[in-house]
């Protein structure tokens, strides 16, 4: 069966064959004598092989669709006979069954109808035509073209024709980063390259017509010849730094600047994941310590890195230290790597007072030149026993501070449980208002021992005590953050200090905790108010202080009913109270006699100036470092044709004077270069302008003179008066 069919499929690749071929050859010829005409028998035998390639796999992909999936549709289509059941021609008989048998005995007996069917595809004509017409053209018009070396008739010797100034037609850049990075080599047709500091970067350019020489020429470097290879021209150069480079060649047009960016290799990255702070302490018990660092870099870690160790011994005057190093492997990714480590103490030496630091130092993988680096450093310290306490060894306790909610905070808190309350169950809005409610109370009693209060629950009275430093001495605690607890006074117990309760109050005292205050300020300091000015100690600042207190009792009731929003107008209230005795508390003491200078009263209204300095402010000039870039801007801003230029040359001095600070000197130079080249390219000019506002630096500030009052000014003036 498909030997009788064989040939339906060959008519019809043989047809698309010669259907490829007409519509191709007469293109292939043409291009021949197009390239003989122009590059000559070189350029003929590579425009005709690459053309004939074209040709062949063109006709080859063509003849791939005639399969027997498109003889069955074929058949299908155009042998009614068949019955669109000709894929059982196909079938062998031994694998049908019934049926199927029958119906492929009934369709070898049509299979002569089959068999004279002509299933090969029309001939393309439009595309034959069009191929046809257009290599007509091609042909007539490379012949026309003159040839080198044709003489006009009635001359004498033939003279060499000018050849045409050659162009860049294709360029192919590939970039070799360093071994160390990790990178793969890549290819990109772009002239601007971005790789990694150490790079390889060759060139591979294409001209037509071929140039007698070829090169790159680097600004303030050495150029790089190119060397031909082909019909290509091609050269390589490692770059550490970034540059600029331009492709230059015997008649071809000046190129633009072209950007070479390396990228440079960062240094690692050192930090500290456990502990989370700089100082730690030894628990008790504690006998090894496990502090883990981290390193990271953009090109990856070395392997190993250095553990150095640093124990110190011994208070005061006499402290020991000794240091060690060890080496650490470690864990994870290349370019981030763990590096744990446990120590023990008793082997560390670490005693009682003593100090254990320890710092990592990582390297990268940069060669052949590693960078080193060392990380932050880590403290673990033993503290020192406190000083024994004959006696008094059950009532010894230490003293830490006392952290309280401040009055902003409260209100804050209140706020937000307001806002929760339909969130939550009645019981655990009772508990966080009561808890608010605590917290008022702990502050009312904090700002209480200003006023001489006793402390609930058996608490004493409390006292001040001035400062023995030389800065501000006495203020209220502020509202943003943990107040300080004021200095404890003797505790009592109860409320009621008479002269013989035992304890000396002094002969003039008035009875306050806070003694002969009068006293004590004249012989340690001066208070910058008297009176009723504001000071703590003033009858006013007393009063403001106890209208907060006032109000804060409102508020600490409310809050523990559970009236959180009667509680707020009580807590603002207080909160303004407070500030506004805080801004007017402030004693101060002198921290060195003041020294005037002695007035000579000789001089007083005798009119004489000599020696005095001048009230005008001299003027500040501006320091010139930024005058040609300035003067650069303002002419590449003028338009028409009166515009002066501007001095490329002393703007290119400046960038190279200046390329550290700048923020992109590259991109600057290649602006300046083009610029020089192109001097009518408006768009050039706006982007030099744009770049040059951008590295200018800011001018020093100065005072402005006033300006002068105008007639109409003065007039206003007068009428005023």
């Amino acid at each position: 069966m498909i030997a009788a069919l064989a040939h339906l499929p060959r008519a019809a690749r043989l047809r698309v064959v010669l259907d490829t071929l007409a519509i191709g050859a007469p293109a292939v010829l043409a291009g021949g004598v197009a390239a003989w005409r122009l590059a000559g028998p070189f350029g003929t035998l590579a425009v005709g092989a690459a053309s004939l390639t074209a040709l062949a796999w063109t006709g080859w992909r063509r003849t791939q669709r005639f399969d027997r999936a498109w003889l069955t549709a074929a058949l299908d289509a155009h042998a009614p006979g068949l019955e669109d059941s000709s894929d059982l021609l196909f079938a062998p008989p031994e694998a049908l069954k019934g049926l199927a048998t029958l119906q492929q005995a009934r369709l070898r007996d049509r299979l002569k109808e089959a068999t004279a069917l002509d299933l090969r595809p029309a001939w393309s004509t439009r595309a034959i035509a069009a191929s046809v017409g257009v290599s007509a053209l091609v042909i007539a018009a490379a012949a026309l073209w003159p040839a080198p070396g044709e003489t006009e008739k009635g001359q004498g010797p033939a003279a060499p024709a000018p050849l045409a100034a050659p162009h860049l037609t294709g360029a192919r850049l590939r970039i070799t980063p360093p071994a160390y990075t990790g990178q793969r080599p890549f290819e990109q047709s772009s002239l601007d390259v971005r790789a990694p500091a150490g790079s390889q970067v060759a060139w591979s350019l294409g001209f037509l017509p071929q140039p007698e020489a070829a090169s790159l020429t680097f600004p303030g470097e050495a150029a790089l010849p190119l060397r031909r290879d082909g019909g290509r021209w091609t050269g390589a150069r490692t770059f550490e730094r970034s540059a600029l480079y331009r492709i230059e060649a015997p008649g071809l047009p000046r190129q633009r600047l072209h950007r070479l960016e390396m990228t440079p290799d960062a240094p690692p990255v050192v930090r500290v994941v456990t502990p989370t702070t700089a100082l730690t302490f030894v628990e008790p018990g504690q006998t090894r310590w496990t502090p883990v660092f981290e390193a990271r870099d953009d090109y990856g870690v070395s392997a190993t890195a250095t553990l150095k160790i640093t124990v110190t011994k011994g208070e005061g005057e006499n402290i020991t230290t000794t240091e060690r190093t060890q080496t650490l492997t470690g864990q994870g990714d290349a370019r981030l790597r763990r590096f744990p480590l446990s120590l023990d103490l008793r082997r560390e030496g670490l005693e009682r007072g003593g100090d254990l630091i320890v710092q990592l130092i990582v390297r990268d993988n940069r060669e052949p030149a590693p960078q080193t680096v060392e990380g932050p450093s880590v403290i673990l310290r033993w503290p020192t026993a406190p000083p024994p306490v004959d006696g008094l060894e059950g009532m010894a306790r230490k003293i830490l501070p006392v952290y309280f909610r401040s009055q902003r905070q409260i209100i804050i808190d209140a706020e937000a449980l307001l806002a929760r309350k339909a969130r939550i169950s009645a019981d655990k809005f009772m508990d966080s208002a009561n808890g608010l409610g605590e917290d008022q109370a702990q502050l009312r009693l904090r700002y209480g021992q200003f006023m001489g209060e006793e402390a609930e629950g058996g608490g004493g009275g409390v006292g001040l005590a001035l400062p023995t430093s030389d800065a501000p001495a006495l203020d209220l605690p502020t509202n943003d953050g943990p107040a300080t607890p004021a200095a404890k006074a003797d505790a009592h117990d109860d409320h009621d200090h008479g002269p013989g309760d035992g304890h000396d109050h002094g002969a003039e005292s008035d009875g306050s905790p806070l003694g002969d205050m009068d006293k004590l300020l004249a012989q340690f300091g001066h208070a910058h108010d008297t009176g009723d000015a504001a000071t703590l100690f003033s009858p006013s600042a007393r009063a403001t202080l106890a209208q907060a207190l006032d109000a804060m009792w409102d508020s600490e009731r409310a809050l523990r009913q559970g009236e959180v929003k009667a509680a707020l107008p009580h807590a603002n209230r207080a909160l303004v109270l407070l500030k506004t005795a805080q801004q007017a508390t402030r004693i101060y003491l002198a921290r060195t006699p003041p020294k005037l200078p002695p007035i000579d009263l000789s001089r007083r209204m005798s009119g004489k100036r000599d020696g005095i300095v001048a009230g005008r402010l001299a003027p500040l000039v501006r320091a010139p470092a930024d005058s040609p870039a300035v003067e650069a801007w303002r002419a590449l801003g003028q338009t028409g044709p009166a515009a002066a230029p501007p001095n490329l040359d002393a703007l290119t001095r400046w960038v190279a004077a200046n390329a550290g600070r700048l923020p992109d000197a590259l991109s600057l130079s290649a602006a300046i270069d083009t610029v020089r080249n192109e001097p009518q390219c408006q768009d050039c000019r706006h982007k030099l302008r744009a770049l040059l506002w951008t590295a200018l630096e800011r001018p020093t500030p100065s005072v402005q003179r006033r300006v002068p009052v105008d007639p109409r000014g003065r007039l206003y003036l007068d009428a005023l008066r």
